[in-house]
């Protein structure tokens, strides 16, 4: 609990150090943040560069290895991102945050079911609730818990909650997300964890099957919520577009499983496509293949 207390109180005072700065400055931290990272944890460097291998299989060390630095650098970013939105008037939110293809999430809320929107670990996730500024229906995220780090996962949580998100516990919360769902509010869950072997479902995602949730494509089967994807573009420092995509249709007629398995691997097929697009943009650092079937 100490060293918890000790850390956050390090963080508040580098954040007040931070939101004082200009930006070029911010980001030039947030960028050394992320050199420093990819030198010291070398463990994790590890980790995305065999992630990366395994999605980009043609390419050379020297790339890969590129690949993987640029995502430090960036999570660097995201970082010090994090510690400046609070202190970013919501009325600049307009100039900073532009929408693409909004018609989807706009004509999906018509539908008065709510919406499933799929947030994947991609460009700064961390501060989706920008785009709750602009719409209609708050927007309520699914977040697992820091085990054993209940004062850090409150500080987070303060920080995801000025941006415009509502967050509940990742953990049996499927009565309350079909209670909103029905409510016609909009539902964020991170549809590239890593699932518990038991309780997920093994779905390739690029050419190699991982254990996935399929929660998302159970309950959007079963409430009829259009699933949509979101993601961020990065065009500058808290600058982003924020980009709506097509609903994912989810099949609703046939043997169960088979239905789970097709539906997800549609959620992975998305998320393949916008890694390809920007490849130092995900997660890489996190140990998503960790896991084999036996």
């Amino acid at each position: 609990m100490f060293i918890d207390f000790l850390l956050i109180f390090i963080v508040k005072i580098l954040q007040q150090i931070i939101c004082v700065l200009p930006e070029h400055v911010q980001n030039t931290i947030g960028i050394s943040f992320g050199r420093l990272a990819f030198l010291i944890l070398k463990d994790r460097k590890k980790v995305a560069v065999s992630n990366i291998k395994k999605a980009f299989s043609s390419l050379s060390h020297e790339e890969i290895n590129s690949i993987a630095k640029r995502c430090f650098e960036k999570l660097g970013i995201n970082f010090v991102e994090m510690l400046a939105i609070p202190y970013v008037p919501k009325s600049e939110y307009t100039g900073r945050f532009t929408m693409e293809n909004r018609h989807y999430i706009d004509d999906a809320l018509k539908k008065n079911k709510g919406v499933i929107v799929l947030i994947f670990h991609f460009t700064n996730w961390e501060i989706m609730g920008v785009a709750s500024n602009s719409l209609t229906s708050d927007i309520v995220v699914l977040a697992r818990p820091l085990k054993k780090h209940k004062y850090i996962n409150e500080f987070l949580n303060g920080i995801r909650n000025a941006t415009g998100l509502r967050v509940i516990p990742n953990a049996n919360t499927a009565r309350e997300v079909m209670k909103h769902l029905k409510a016609n509010k909009i539902i964020g869950i991170l549809a590239d964890q890593r699932e518990k072997r038991s309780s997920g479902v093994f779905v390739e995602l690029f050419g190699e099957k991982v254990p996935t949730t399929k929660g998302i494509t159970a309950i959007g089967m079963k409430t009829g919520a259009p699933v949509i994807p979101m993601y961020f573009v990065r065009e500058g420092f808290l600058r982003y577009r924020v980009v709506w995509n097509e609903p994912i249709e989810m099949e609703r007629k046939g043997n169960i499983d088979e239905l789970i398995y097709h539906n997800t691997r549609k959620i992975n097929a998305f998320l393949e496509t916008i890694i390809l697009k920007y490849p130092d943009e995900w997660f890489w650092v996190h140990r998503r293949w960790g896991r084999k079937r036996k």
